[in-house]
């Protein structure tokens, strides 16, 4: 019997900065190919002390679902990347146009 757990994303700290071999673990990708979106600049990363990248648990978020369009839709990462930037703008336009619905 498979058990499926459930963990809600206020349950953790959303710029918690995770090592590329974490986020490798938790994802499944292969490090080399993490390391890779970091340096083409489609995942953003923030270096520690000893000059290693390391990824917020929000692009570890962003980078799961850079993968599920790739495997689902067969897009490539680059092309994910931009899907995800335009939801994001999307979004970020509906909360603008709700607040100006609000005012007027």
């Amino acid at each position: 019997m498979t058990t499926t757990a459930f963990v809600r994303l206020t349950d953790f700290d959303l710029d918690e900065p995770l090592a590329i071999e974490e986020v490798a673990e938790a994802t499944g990708a292969h490090e080399r190919l993490l390391h890779r979106l970091v340096q083409s600049g489609l995942l953003e990363a923030i270096w520690n002390e000893a000059g290693k990248p390391m990824l917020t648990t929000r692009t570890m978020l962003r980078f799961r679902r850079m993968q599920r369009l790739h495997r689902d839709l067969g897009v490539n990462f680059a092309g994910a990347a931009v899907i995800l930037d335009l939801l994001d703008r999307i979004e970020q336009m509906r909360r603008e146009l709700d607040n100006l619905h609000e005012k007027f």
